[in-house]
């Protein structure tokens, strides 16, 4: 990325991102909700971690930089799943899709970034977008509706 994040946002631009969706020893995903002071979907819940890639950098660094900035994640195996152009909330993404499974790591989450953690399984994710999808992200909600999560 050659610009702020927040122009690429307000302008909607086609970007690359990254995604990973961080998993527990029981197979259920990490779900962090976002912090209240942030500029897109403050206090929603969100996919475990995601982010812009900056110029230059690799797809997989990336994905170990907001591992490490949101949740505190480090040394944390990353296997790559897809990748794929989508467009979410009028904003045109490459994005790059990871996963991570932490076992019984405790995640400390960066209260910067993120005010809170949940480890759900299909079926609370699932009931949680059924009966609030206004506290969901686009991101989450995508993820969930194009069936990535839980494969």
């Amino acid at each position: 990325m050659v610009m702020p994040s927040s122009v690429v946002q307000e302008q909607q631009l086609s970007s690359k991102s990254v995604f990973v969706l961080v998993y527990n020893k029981e197979g259920k995903v990490l779900l962090q909700r976002r912090a209240k002071d942030k500029v897109l979907a403050p206090g929603k819940w969100d996919i475990s971690a995601a982010t812009y890639v900056g110029a230059g950098e690799a797809l997989e660094s990336a994905a170990v930089r907001v591992l490490q900035k949101e949740l505190n994640l480090t040394a944390i195996r990353l296997s790559y799943l897809q990748s794929q152009q989508e467009i979410i909330s009028d904003a045109t993404l490459w994005i790059s899709l990871y996963t991570a499974n932490v076992g019984n790591t405790p995640i400390s989450p960066n209260p910067l970034d993120v005010q809170d953690t949940l480890f759900v399984d299909k079926e609370e994710l699932l009931s949680f977008y059924d009966h609030f999808p206004e506290m969901l992200t686009p991101i989450l909600i995508w993820a969930i509706e194009a069936n990535i999560i839980f494969q």
